[in-house]
C-alpha cells in the first residue's frame, strides 16, 4: 500500500490467523492516523476480512479515499483525538463488533521490523550503520529495528522523533503517559529529538525538489533530524526511515504553501538553507535580532530595510526569503561571530541581502 506500515499490518494479520484469533468471516477494527489503516484495509481485502477503521477527522482526504477504495468502513473522531479512537476501538471489540489487532500493543507490529527492516539495514550498510533515525507513532518501527540493530552492535545509536508541543505531524505523536504504546520500551531509544511542524514540512518539500523523493510530512521530520545529527558527528553512517508517499497529503496544501519570509538564526542557519535548497529563487537577509525592550531591531538600518526587502522579494515570482537573525549587538560585534569568520560568507555588516545558490 506504500508505507512503512505495510509490513506490520501483514505481520499482525498473519500472526493472528496462526494463533486462531482471526477466522474466516471476522471483522477487523483498528484506530489509525492513516497508514496502518490503509495497509490493513489492503491486506483485509486480499484475505477476505471486513474492516472498520477509526481515525481523526483531520487526516487527509487521500488517506480516507485509499481506505474506502479497499472496502473499509470509516468512523471519524474529532481532529487530533487518537486517544479517543483507541478507546472507541476497544469499546467496539468489547461489544462484539470485531477483533482489534491493536497496533499500539501488539508485539507482532515490531516483529515485522525485527525480522525485516533491521536485517535489511544491517546488510545494505555492510554493518557500518552507526545511527538509526525514526519517527515515533505506534513506535513499532523503532522498537523492532532497534532490537535487531542493538543485537548486532550495541553501540548503534537509536534516535526517535516526536513533534514539538503544538505541532500536528501525521503519523507521529507526543503521547500522554497513560497512552504510551504498550510495545514501547524507552530503553531501546538512546535519544529523542523534537521536530517542529515547519522543519518537517520544509524538509519534506526540499526532498521532492532536490532529491526527487516525494514523501510525507513525518518523512521530512526524519530526514531533517538526520541532517541535524550529521552536523554533530563524524565518520557516521546515518539511516533514516521515509515513512510514506507525498501524494497522500496533496489535498492538505503542504506542498504548495507560501514559504516566505522564513525566520532562522545563527545556530540553525545551515540546516535552514539545506531545507530550502532547490527553490527557484532563494534570498537570504542577514539582520539583527529585536531588542527585547523595544521589540524592534537593535540595528536602525535593519529596521529601515527589513520591510523593504520583504516587499521586494514578495514581488518576485517564485522567490523565497529566508530571514537570518545574527544575534544581539554584543554577539554581532564580536570578531569571532561565525558569520564573520565563515569563509563562504565573511559578513562585514548588516543588513545584508544575498541571493543563494545550491553551489
Amino acid at each position: 500500500a506504500g508505507s512503512v506500515k505495510d509490513r506490520p499490518a501483514l505481520s499482525m494479520i498473519q500472526q493472528a490467523e496462526a494463533s486462531g484469533r482471526l477466522a474466516t468471516g471476522d471483522t477487523l477494527i483498528e484506530a489509525t492516523s492513516g497508514n496502518t489503516g490503509i495497509a490493513l484495509a489492503m491486506a483485509a481485502a486480499i484475505k477476505g476480512y471486513k474492516i472498520k477503521l477509526i481515525m481523526p477527522e483531520n487526516m487527509s482526504q487521500e488517506r480516507r479515499d485509499a481506505m474506502a477504495a479497499y472496502g473499509a468502513e470509516l468512523i471519524s473522531v474529532p481532529a487530533g483525538a487518537m486517544e479517543m479512537a483507541r478507546d472507541l476501538a476497544q469499546e467496539m471489540q468489547a461489544d462484539g463488533q470485531g477483533v482489534v489487532l491493536d497496533q499500539f500493543g501488539n508485539l507482532d507490529n515490531p516483529l515485522a521490523h525485527y525480522s525485516g527492516t533491521g536485517p535489511e539495514i544491517w546488510e545494505q550498510t555492510g554493518g557500518r550503520v552507526t545511527h538509526f533515525v525514526s519517527s515515533m507513532g505506534t513506535t513499532g518501527t523503532i522498537m523492532g529495528t532497534s532490537r535487531y540493530l542493538k543485537g548486532m552492535n550495541p553501540d548503534i545509536q537509536i534516535v526517535g522523533l516526536q513533534p514539538k508541543e503544538g505541532a500536528s505531524i501525521p503519523g507521529i505523536r507526543r503521547w500522554p503517559k497513560e497512552y504510551l504504546p504498550g510495545i514501547f520500551d524507552d530503553k531501546r531509544v538512546d535519544r529523542v529529538m523534537d521536530i517542529s511542524q515547519e522543519e518537517a514540512e520544509e524538509t519534506m518539500r526540499a526532498m521532492a525538489r532536490v532529491e526527487g523523493i516525494f514523501a510525507g510530512v513525518s518523512s521530512g521530520g526524519a530526514i531533517s533530524a538526520a541532517l541535524r545529527l550529521s552536523r554533530e558527528v563524524e565518520n557516521a553512517t546515518i539511516v533514516a526511515i521515509v515513512c510514506d508517499r507525498g501524494d497522500r497529503y496533496l489535498s492538505t496544501g503542504v506542498f504548495s504553501k507560501p514559504e516566505s519570509p522564513l525566520p532562522t538564526n545563527t545556530q540553525n542557519f545551515e540546516l535552514a538553507v539545506q531545507r530550502l535548497m532547490g527553490l527557484p529563487e532563494l534570498y537570504v537577509l542577514f539582520t539583527s535580532d529585536n531588542d527585547p525592550k523595544t521589540g524592534k531591531p537593535w540595528c536602525p538600518d535593519c529596521e529601515r530595510v527589513n520591510g523593504v526587502v520583504e516587499r521586494l522579494v514578495a514581488s518576485k515570482t517564485n522567490a523565497t526569503l529566508l530571514v537570518c537573525h545574527v544575534g544581539d549587538r554584543p554577539s554581532w560585534k564580536d570578531a569571532r561571530h561565525p558569520f564573520r569568520t565563515n569563509p563562504e560568507l565573511r559578513l562585514t555588516g548588516i543588513p545584508t541581502l544575498m541571493r543563494w545558490s545550491r553551489t
